[in-house]
């Protein structure tokens, strides 16, 4: 990201351990833990999607979130 501070980096430095819910593209959303990201991808931890289905962790790239939100 170089010395260029971007608003969504900043604002995932301050959700990271929290709470976080997201959507891919228009079908499916999840909930879980901010363990990390980068330019590329958000890691989430704990992870449950919208239907109950339970996860240890989910990988996903930033290109395709539609929405983040932080529920704690």
């Amino acid at each position: 990201m170089g010395d260029k501070v971007f608003l969504l980096d900043e604002t995932l430095k301050k959700w990271k351990g929290k709470r976080i819910a997201l959507a891919v593209g228009s079908e499916s959303s999840f909930t879980g833990v901010l363990e990390n990201f980068d330019e590329e991808i958000i890691i989430l931890r704990d992870v449950a999607d919208i239907v109950g289905n339970r996860g240890k962790e989910l990988i996903v790239k930033i290109d395709d979130v539609t929405w983040l939100m932080r529920l704690e």
